[in-house]
C-alpha cells in the first residue's frame, strides 16, 4: 500500500511539473512532447490505481502495439485508432489479465488506506447510497430496455473517451499536424468529462449523471469566457464563471450529502413496551472495534414532531461519521441509540447540543464503553422480534424487485453439543460450517424455504427460535435468498 501511495505522490508531482514546463516553455514541439508524456503517465497511473496491475499490463501491451502501428503506418492513423479503441473496450487479453491478478494479489486500495479506522463507516455510507438508488436498480430489473440503454450508453461513452484520448496523444506526437493549446485543453477536459460520466452512469444511472454534468459543464464555459476579447471583458466574465462554478459545485455537494436514507427494522418490543426502529444497514458493522462509545440520547417529544426533522439528524450523523443504530418510542419519549468512534468522544456533546437546538428539548445522555458490543446484542441484535423483523424486511426487499416466489431463510447458529445438532436435523435442513468453528463451538447453517408472505415467515422463524432454545443453539445471524 505504501508503494502505491508513494507512486501516486511521485507520479502526480512529475505530471504536474511536466504540465507546468509544457505550458510555459516557448517551443511548441517541446510542449507537445511534454503534454503527451504527461497524458500517458496519468492514464496508465489511473489504470493501475483503479483497476490493478493486471489491467495495467494488458493496457501497456495494447498501447505499445498501437504505438508501433501508428509509427509504421501513419497514413492509416484514424483507422488504427478506431480499431485500437475497440481492442481496449473488448479486452481480448482478459484471461491473461485475470491470470496476473490471481497470481499477484493486490493490496487494499489507496482509498481504503486513507479511510483508516473509519473504513466501516465509509462502507456503511456506500450501502446508504446503494439503498437510495434502489429505484434505479429496480428499474433495470423490471424494465429490460432501460438496462440495455444504460449498458449501451456506458459502452459508447467509454469508447468515445478512449478514442479521443488516443487521438489527442497521436496529434501531439505527430509534428506535421497543427497544435492549438486551447483545443488541447478542450479535448483533454472532454475525455475527463466522458470518463466521469461513464463511471457515474454505470454505477448510479442517468439522473446522477445529469447532476454531475451540471457541475462539469461550468469549468469549460468559464475557460471559454476568459478567452473573450478585449481582455478586461474576458476577465470579468471569467471570474463570474468561476463564482458560478464554485456555487454550483457547493450546491450539488450538499444535495449529494442530503440524498441518503435511513432503513429500519420496525417492530414492537413487549418487554420494553416500546416501538423500535433499528437501523437495517448497521448489522454488518456491529463488531467494529473502533466504534465503542455506545451512547443513548433521550428526550420527550411528540413522535410526529421528531420524525419531521429526523432526516436532519441522519445527515448530521453522516457528515460527522458516527452511526445511528436505532431509535425507540415510548410514551412520547425518544431514545436515540448511537455508536461513536473511539477518537470522537467530544462529538457526543456536540451532537447533544445539535439535538437541543433542533428540537428545543432537554437531552439526557448515557455513555457506555462497549468494546464487546454486548449492549446492542442484548437490546436489539439477539431480540426475537428484531430477528423476525429483519427476515420480513429482507423478504420485502425481494418483493420490491418483483421476486415474489418462495424464499430461503438461512440461519447461522452455533451449538456446543453435536447430539443437539443431530436431533434438530431431523426437523430442519441443517449443514455444518466447520471453517467457522471455534474451540468447543460447532457452527451450523439452517435453511428454511417458505412462501414470501409476512405472517408465514414470522411463524416459521419463531418456531425455529423456540427449537434453538430447546436444543441449546445460539443465533448468529440471518439472511434471505430466493
Amino acid at each position: 500500500m505504501k508503494k502505491r501511495l508513494s507512486l501516486l505522490i511521485i507520479s502526480t508531482a512529475i505530471v504536474f511539473s511536466l504540465f507546468l514546463i509544457g505550458f510555459f516553455y516557448g517551443e511548441t514541439y517541446i510542449q507537445r512532447i511534454l503534454f503527451a508524456t504527461s497524458i500517458l503517465i496519468l492514464s496508465f497511473l489511473a489504470i493501475y490505481l483503479f483497476f490493478g496491475f493486471g489491467k495495467l499490463v494488458v493496457s501497456l501491451i495494447y498501447g505499445m502495439i498501437l504505438a508501433l502501428l501508428l509509427v509504421f503506418l501513419p497514413n492509416y492513423d484514424l483507422a488504427l485508432i478506431f480499431i485500437g479503441t475497440f481492442v481496449f473496450a473488448l479486452n481480448p487479453l482478459d484471461d491473461f489479465e485475470q491470470f496476473i491478478n490471481k497470481n499477484l494479489p493486490e493490496e487494499k486500495s489507496i482509498i481504503d488506506y486513507l479511510k483508516g479506522s473509519y473504513i466501516s463507516y465509509y462502507n456503511y455510507r456506500k450501502e446508504i447510497k446503494e439503498h437510495y438508488h434502489l429505484p434505479q436498480v429496480r428499474k433495470t430489473i423490471n424494465k429490460p430496455w432501460y438496462l440495455k440503454l444504460r449498458q449501451a450508453m456506458t459502452i459508447i461513452l467509454s469508447m468515445l473517451a478512449v478514442f479521443l484520448l488516443i487521438i489527442e496523444v497521436n496529434n501531439l506526437i505527430s509534428f506535421i499536424k497543427s497544435f492549438d493549446i486551447h483545443l488541447f485543453f478542450a479535448s483533454i477536459y472532454s475525455v475527463v468529462v466522458l470518463i466521469s460520466s461513464t463511471i457515474m452512469l454505470y454505477r448510479k444511472g442517468f439522473k446522477s449523471t445529469l447532476n454531475l454534468l451540471s457541475v462539469l459543464v461550468f469549468p469549460a464555459i468559464t475557460y471559454s469566457l476568459f478567452l473573450i476579447k478585449p481582455l478586461y471583458i474576458g476577465l470579468i466574465l471569467g471570474f463570474i464563471g468561476v463564482f458560478l462554478t464554485i456555487a454550483m459545485a457547493i450546491f450539488q455537494y450538499f444535495q449529494y450529502r442530503f440524498r441518503i436514507v435511513f432503513e429500519t427494522f420496525h417492530y414492537y418490543d413487549p418487554e420494553k413496551q416500546a416501538e423500535v426502529y433499528a437501523n437495517a444497514l448497521f448489522e454488518n458493522y456491529i463488531y467494529d472495534e473502533n466504534f465503542i462509545h455506545s451512547t443513548i440520547f433521550t428526550f420527550s417529544i411528540d413522535y410526529y414532531d421528531f420524525i419531521k426533522k429526523f432526516h436532519n439528524i441522519v445527515v448530521y450523523a453522516d457528515l460527522r461519521r458516527f452511526f445511528i443504530t436505532a431509535y425507540t418510542i415510548k410514551n412520547n419519549q425518544i431514545s436515540l441509540y448511537t455508536e461513536f468512534h473511539k477518537n470522537d468522544y467530544l462529538k457526543i456533546d456536540k451532537f447533544k447540543s445539535f439535538l437541543n437546538n433542533l428540537y428545543e428539548k432537554d437531552i439526557t445522555i448515557k455513555i457506555t464503553e462497549d468494546e464487546n458490543k454486548t449492549l446492542y446484542e442484548e437490546v436489539f441484535f439477539h431480540n426475537d422480534n428484531y430477528i423476525v423483523s429483519r427476515a420480513i424486511y429482507l423478504s420485502n426487499m425481494l418483493k420490491k424487485l418483483n421476486i415474489k416466489s418462495s424464499v430461503i431463510i438461512s440461519f447461522m447458529a452455533y451449538f456446543t453439543n453435536l447430539e443437539n445438532i443431530i436431533s434438530l436435523s431431523k426437523k430442519y435442513n441443517i449443514s455444518r460450517v466447520p471453517e467457522l468453528d471455534l474451540e468447543g463451538v460447532l457452527t451450523t447453517k439452517i435453511d428454511l424455504r417458505v412462501n414470501n408472505i409476512d405472517y408465514l415467515i414470522e411463524n416459521k422463524i419463531r418456531e425455529l427460535l423456540l427449537d434453538l432454545l430447546i436444543y441449546q443453539g445460539k443465533y448468529i445471524r440471518l439472511n434471505v435468498y430466493y
